[in-house]
């Protein structure tokens, strides 16, 4: 599974997953695990390999970075909340009889 030598450039305009997950803010087993269950192509940022390395389009993600931005930017008013309203608290303690 090791290779000998040193690692060759990836291609122009792209990075391998260690630079992609850098460039991402991410740790590179994270970008690993997206990738293993689909989640990278579904963010929009597909992987692919060149000489049995995986390489990201710095285009593509690029892409999921503004996504990302324009996310958090959005008005709440056009966010789906998911989370139910909050409960009212209860008392631990237990209630006194009343005498």
């Amino acid at each position: 599974m090791y290779r000998k030598g040193p690692k060759p450039k990836p291609p122009k305009g792209c990075l391998w997953i260690e630079g992609a997950a850098e460039y991402l803010g991410l740790e590179p087993n994270t970008l690993r695990k997206w990738r293993l269950t689909g989640k990278d192509k579904a963010q929009g940022m597909p992987s692919f390999k060149v000489g049995g390395y995986v390489a990201y389009k710095v285009s593509d993600l690029d892409a999921y970075l503004e996504g990302q931005y324009q996310a958090a930017v959005a008005p709440d008013a056009d966010r789906v909340h998911e989370s139910r309203p909050p409960e009212p608290r209860m008392s631990r303690r237990p209630a006194r009889a009343a005498a």
